[in-house]
């Protein structure tokens, strides 16, 4: 069970579709983060009535998050991902991130008002 979490708002950019980025999440995103230690699940969710999506990242702790992305695989994980990530950011444009410790539901982390409903999308 993982109990430290990161999400990611993003929106989808003018003339982009959902069907572009789950196909990228599904066949190329996804896929590389199962090589991550520590890294419990990935969760793609839609904001109901927006062009934005919540990209959740569950780790089982901080340290292991931290102890992750310090390391040299990481490094070379990093480089490799970066095609993909360029990908991504033709399709998607940032808006925020956030972090929180102690909860693995979506549904108890305290989201910005602004987010009233989420749906999630299946990526596995």
């Amino acid at each position: 069970m993982s109990n430290f979490t990161i999400l990611k708002q993003w929106a989808l950019r003018d003339g982009r579709h959902e069907s572009e980025l789950v196909g990228l999440v599904r066949a190329e995103i996804a896929p590389r983060y199962t090589q991550l230690p520590g890294l419990v699940r990935l969760e793609l969710l839609r904001i109901e009535g927006t062009r934005s999506y919540l990209a959740v990242q569950h780790w089982q702790d901080r340290q292991t998050w931290q102890k992750t992305i310090g390391s040299d695989a990481y490094e070379n994980w990093w480089h490799e991902y970066e095609p993909i990530l360029s990908r991504w950011n033709e399709i998607m444009s940032f808006e925020e991130e956030w972090v929180c410790e102690g909860t693995t539901e979506i549904r108890r982390i305290v989201l910005p008002a602004g987010i009233a409903s989420l749906s999630r999308i299946k990526i596995w």
